[in-house]
C-alpha cells in the first residue's frame, strides 16, 4: 500500500495536512487564487465527481448512487454561490466517499498563497472525545486547559464543522487523531473572517468558566506554535520508522512502529533485534505502539505478528475493484506531474488485465498471479516472544497497521489499548494509486486503485478495530496535564497493578 506524502497536502485523507511547510512569501504579481474563475472551480469539481464514479474501486460501499448524486449537486451549488478556492476545499465531493486513502493536494503555488492569506487560531490543541485542550506551555491560556467555546460556538459544534477533514473509513470517528495537529489551519480555513478569537475555557482544577480574547496570528507564528506542541510526548519515537525502548524496572519492551512501508530485509532486521533483546532480558511483556502508523505492505504487518505468534496463523487478504482501466488517461500523471504516455497506459492495462479476473458480482478480483508469493500459512518466527502483548491504537492506525491489530485480536494474542483504528477491520482501499492533475486548480487528486479485504471478508460494517481498553477520560486528562503520553502511561500503570 502506498502511504501519502505528508509534506505538501492542503486537503488530505489517511494522514492530514502538513501545515505551512513551504515558504510563505508570495509576490503580488504571482497572486493566482484571485484569478481562479467560477468555471475553473466547477470544472474541477465536476471532474472529481466523474473520476470518483468511474475510477473508485467501490464508490457506493457506504452510500448509494442516488444519495451521492443528490449530495454532490448540493455541494456544487454551494461552490457556485461562492466560487472561491477556500469554499471549494471545504466542499469537495470526495468527503462523501468515506475513504481514508483519498487525497487532494494543492499545487505548491496555490498552497503557498493560501497559507499566506489566512489568519490563524494562535495555539495548537489536543482533541479527545469531542473535547479540546490547549497543547502549548507558556501561552495566555495554561497548558492542558479545556476550551468550552470559540467565537461563542460550543467546541462540540466546532469539531462537527471540521469533521469533513477527519478522513476515516466508513463510520469511524477517530480521524480527529490525525487532524488535531492541524486544528489551527482547519479552523482558520472555516473562520477566515473571524478575528480576534473569543474563547471560553474551564479553569483547571475548578468548574469556573473564564473568557479571553486571543488575537489571530500570522502563518509563521502559527507554525512556530505548532512546533512547540507538548503532545504527543513520544516525539523521538515518531521521528523514526521503527524505534525501541527497554524498561528493565518493569521488564517491558516498547516497540514503536510508524510504518509498514519497509522492505522485508530492513523490517526483519529491526524486528528480530528487538525481540532477541527482549527474550535475552527475559522480559514479561512488550508494548507495540502503532498509533501513528499509516500502513504500508500487509506482508510486513504479518511479519511483525510472526514475532508474537505462538502457532502458525492464517495470513489471508486479497484485492478487488470495480474497474481495471484508467478512466481519464488525459489527466493521469506520475509523481513528478509528468502526464502518462501511451506506453504508461498500455503497461498499466496489461498489469491489471493479467492479475484481476471479473467475478459474478461485477468486481475484478485478484487472481493467483497477483497473490504470488503470499504466505497464507505463516509460521512463528524463531525469535518469537511468548509473554504478554499490548498494542496501542488510534485514529492514526491505518491500512496495514489495522491489519496487524486485527491479527493480534483475531488470534487473541494481546490486549488492544487506545481508540478505534482509522481504517476498516474488514476492508480498506489501498495498494496502487493513480493521480489525476485537475486543469482548473492544478490540484492533484490521488485515488486508490483497489480495495483490500482481509480474511475473505464479504461484508464491511464500516468500523475499525475496537480497543479492548480505552483510557478513561479522567485518566487521559490527568496524564496529559502532567505532560505524559496518556495511552502509554495508562498501559504502564496497568502493568504495574498486575
Amino acid at each position: 500500500m502506498k502511504i501519502h506524502n505528508n509534506s505538501r497536502a492542503i486537503c488530505r485523507l489517511a494522514a492530514g495536512i502538513a501545515l505551512l511547510c513551504c515558504t510563505l512569501q508570495v509576490a503580488a504579481q504571482d497572486k493566482k487564487i484571485a484569478a481562479l474563475t467560477k468555471e475553473a472551480l466547477l470544472t474541477d469539481f465536476d471532474l472529481i465527481v466523474n473520476i470518483l464514479k468511474q475510477q473508485h474501486p467501490n464508490l457506493y460501499k457506504f452510500t448509494d448512487s442516488v444519495s451521492f448524486a443528490h449530495q454532490t449537486d448540493s455541494l456544487r451549488k454551494v461552490i457556485a454561490q461562492q466560487p472561491t478556492l477556500i469554499n471549494f476545499l471545504q466542499h469537495l465531493p470526495n468527503y462523501l466517499v468515506k475513504d481514508v486513502h483519498l487525497s487532494l493536494n494543492l499545487s505548491d503555488d496555490y498552497e503557498k498563497e493560501l497559507n499566506a492569506t489566512l489568519q490563524y487560531f494562535p495555539y495548537p490543541v489536543v482533541i479527545e472525545r469531542d473535547r479540546v485542550f490547549i497543547n502549548i506551555k507558556g501561552a495566555a491560556i495554561p497548558y492542558g486547559t479545556e476550551l468550552i467555546s470559540i467565537n461563542n460556538i460550543p467546541v462540540k459544534k466546532v469539531l462537527d464543522e471540521l469533521a469533513v477533514h477527519a478522513y476515516s473509513d466508513g463510520y469511524i470517528t477517530t480521524g480527529t487523531d490525525r487532524i488535531a495537529r492541524n486544528f489551527q489551519f482547519y479552523f482558520s480555513l472555516h473562520t477566515q473572517k473571524n478575528q480576534p478569537y473569543q474563547v471560553a475555557y474551564k479553569e483547571t482544577g475548578t468548574n469556573k468558566t473564564r473568557q479571553i480574547t486571543l488575537p489571530a496570528v500570522d502563518p509563521t507564528t502559527a507554525y512556530h506554535a505548532t512546533s512547540q506542541a507538548v503532545l504527543p510526548v513520544n516525539v523521538l519515537q515518531r521521528a523514526y520508522h521503527i524505534y525501541d525502548n527497554f524498561f528493565d524496572a518493569s521488564q517491558t519492551g516498547l516497540l514503536t512502529v510508524n510504518t509498514f512501508s519497509l522492505n522485508e530485509s530492513a523490517a526483519y532486521k529491526e524486528f528480530s533485534q528487538f525481540f532477541r533483546e527482549v527474550n535475552k532480558r527475559q522480559y514479561k511483556q512488550v508494548i507495540i505502539d502503532i498509533r501513528n502508523n499509516g500502513g504500508g505492505n500487509p506482508a510486513i504487518a504479518a511479519l511483525l505478528y510472526s514475532f508474537l505468534a505462538k502457532a502458525p496463523f492464517r495470513n489471508v487478504y486479497n484485492y478487488r475493484t470495480k474497474t481495471i482501466s484508467i478512466s481519464y488517461p488525459e489527466y493521469a500523471t506520475d509523481d513528478n506531474n509528468r502526464r502518462y504516455s501511451e506506453e504508461d497506459i498500455r503497461s498499466d492495462k496489461n498489469f491489471y488485465y493479467q492479475r484481476f479476473d471479473k467475478d459474478s458480482t461485477g468486481f475484478y478480483v485478484g487472481n493467483n498471479r497477483l497473490k504470488e508469493g503470499l504466505l497464507e500459512d505463516f509460521p512463528p518466527d524463531k525469535d518469537a516472544f511468548h509473554g504478554d502483548v499490548y498494542i496501542l491504537t488510534g485514529g492514526g492506525t491505518v491500512s496495514a497497521a489495522t491489519y496487524f491489530a486485527s491479527l493480534v485480536q483475531k488470534n487473541q494474542r494481546g490486549t488492544i489499548i487506545g481508540k478505534e483504528t482509522g481504517s476498516g477491520v474488514a476492508a480498506t482501499t489501498a495498494a496502487w494509486f493513480i493521480t489525476y492533475l485537475l486543469p482548473g486548480t492544478q490540484s492533484r487528486l490521488s485515488i486508490p486503485r483497489a480495495e483490500l479485504y482481509f480474511f475473505n471478508a464479504t461484508t464491511d460494517n464500516g468500523h475499525g478495530i475496537l480497543p479492548d481498553q480505552e483510557v478513561p477520560l479522567s485518566s487521559f486528562i490527568r496524564y496529559m496535564q502532567a505532560g505524559k503520553d496518556p495511552e502509554l502511561s495508562y498501559t504502564l500503570e496497568v502493568l504495574r497493578k498486575q
